[in-house]
């Protein structure tokens, strides 16, 4: 009896690292499309996207040096308008300055905890 549960219980062990290792050689593979370029520069990138209702959404996208407003819906992608660098760099900006302020304050929070 102590054996049969020995054996199940190495046998479910097994199972779980067959799976980690499955996970491990999938995110591999994974990374090495769409993942793996994000730190390199690329032509084409969605700056920000916002869902307005259900199949339908806007995109600004960066193609090259210049920025467009992209309307999507079930299966059609429709140009918008193009929009000027100086709006949307700016924009982006704001977005920024507000991240690093934000990681401030939380850094500060964090700190006076741990003291």
């Amino acid at each position: 009896m102590e054996w049969t549960l020995w054996i199940r219980a190495l046998s479910a062990l097994a199972l779980v690292a067959l799976l980690l290792y499955g996970l491990y050689w999938a995110a591999r593979f994974l990374s090495q499309g769409r993942l793996a370029t994000l730190g390199r520069s690329r032509l084409v990138v969605v700056v920000e996207s916002t869902f307005l209702a259900q199949n339908t959404s806007v995109h600004v996208v960066k193609v090259g040096a210049r920025y467009y407003l992209v309307g999507a819906s079930h299966g059609h992608v429709a140009l918008i308008s193009e929009l000027s660098a100086a709006e949307v760099e700016g924009h982006m900006e704001l977005q920024r300055q507000a991240l690093s302020a934000q990681t401030a304050r939380l850094g500060a929070l964090f700190g006076r905890r741990r003291s």
